[in-house]
């Protein structure tokens, strides 16, 4: 049998249009070169192009898929799927008169979550570096319930945005700073991009509480790095330790976005200066940063930079903490903060159950991760977290797969029943 079939898992017999586009699938995304439209106009509709590839390029960016079982119609092939880091999935294709497809569907295959140690042999069967905790707040105090690696430290990806918001919040309370006041948009500002404001031009302006919302919701990079510079340095490492941080000294300086932006996906390459650079080196190297343009390494772009050492890091109990410490700082002036965190929740859980919830998660090269905070139907307070990294750039596949994971745990949590 060839080498790549026995690779691919399983032998997928070509003498039919389903059977032949579905080895040229596999075909593709095992190969080592990128998935783009050309290639993808041979296997598929002209209307469908974009779509397969985008489903296609997530996959080959998880290789090596491996077929787990495989079943042939008339018209149409479905195969049963894993790939690197054993998430499955199903691929639905169906081919028209033509002979390419004209229909194509990748569904995840949700693990089944009944209880705890689930969790972590569904994770660990990803060969992930993880920490996850799940506590109840009590009067601001994180009481773990459940978890693995509960003081381990961990990259947060955007979970960092948190302690900003904190700072923020603070700001606020303090009256230093107003959620009204403007932030003037710059040309160095767009550079580390902007999911939020990116049809704003340089020379505009964001309120200080929009740019915390798309900070928090979208995740918003230029907003984020707007705030920081607006409070000022030491801000954010003051919110370190108000929040409990374990290590507050190994976070400061809080770099912006745009210096480990630059640091670690940025030309020219010192990942390796800093992965052995002493604390005060890495300060110097941060501050060069500002005096330069980022200018992005396309051939860093799905290379993790954590493996040295370039992230924000916490451990979940440090997640925990600033979930809390966020709580207890919305009030007053700053009781925005609330509807700033549970604007996007992003994941769908029985709001009879949890009345409130808010939420962060981030995602850097490599690096994956979940929080919320929420209250049940008697106004518990609960904050769930995950941190996951791997030493290779992971699809949004990733991100799907654990949200599935992290959606069912929330149903082990012990929570009050709901009032009637």
């Amino acid at each position: 049998m060839p080498v790549a079939q026995v690779t691919y898992g399983m032998h997928i017999e070509t003498n039919t249009p389903p059977g032949a586009r579905a080895k040229q699938l596999m075909d593709m995304v095992n190969s080592d070169w990128p998935i783009g439209t050309v290639t993808v106009a041979t296997l598929a509709d002209s209307d469908l192009i974009e779509p397969v590839a985008g489903a296609m390029d997530r996959l080959w960016a998880d290789r090596p898929i491996t077929v787990t079982a495989i079943s042939v119609g008339a018209g149409q092939a479905t195969l049963q799927v894993r790939n690197s880091y054993s998430v499955a999935q199903t691929v639905e294709l169906h081919t028209g008169d033509s002979g390419l497809v004209d229909r194509f569907k990748v569904t995840l295959d949700k693990p089944t979550i009944t209880q705890w140690p689930d969790v972590d042999a569904e994770i660990a069967k990803s060969g992930a570096g993880f920490a996850y905790q799940v506590s109840r707040v009590d009067d601001g105090t994180c009481v773990r319930i459940a978890g693995t690696g509960a003081d381990r430290s961990m990259p947060l990806a955007s979970i960092f945005k948190l302690y900003v918001l904190l700072a923020v919040a603070n700001a606020v309370n303090a009256r230093t700073l107003t959620w009204d006041e403007r932030l003037l948009i710059t040309k160095e500002d767009k550079a580390v991009g902007s999911a939020g404001f990116n049809d704003l031009k340089p020379g505009a302006e964001v309120s200080v509480r929009d740019a915390a919302q798309q900070m928090i919701s979208a995740s918003d990079n230029m907003a984020t790095d707007m705030l920081m510079t607006r409070l000022g340095p030491g801000a954010v490492e003051r919110a370190l330790v108000a929040a409990g941080h374990h290590d507050p000294a190994a976070m400061t300086p809080f770099p912006t976005a745009h210096e480990l932006f630059s640091i670690g996906w940025g030309k020219p390459d010192v990942r390796e200066e800093w992965r052995t650079a002493s604390p005060g080196r890495r300060a110097e190297m941060l501050a060069h940063t500002r005096s330069l343009p980022y200018e992005p390494d396309p051939m860093l772009t799905r290379t993790p930079a954590s493996p040295y050492g370039i992230e924000w890091y916490g451990t979940p109990m440090d997640v925990c903490r600033v979930h809390a410490a966020l709580q207890a700082a919305a009030t007053g002036p700053a009781r925005p903060v609330r509807d700033i965190l549970s604007a996007t929740p992003g994941i769908e859980l029985d709001r009879s159950k949890w009345g409130y919830v808010g939420a962060k998660g981030g995602n850097l090269p490599g690096d994956l991760t979940f929080s919320w905070y929420a209250e049940d139907s008697s106004g518990q307070g609960w904050v769930a977290s995950y941190q996951l990294s791997w030493p290779q750039y992971r699809s949004l596949t990733a991100a799907s797969w654990l949200l599935s994971i992290a959606t069912q745990a929330f149903d082990l949590i012990p929570v009050s029943p709901p009032s009637r």
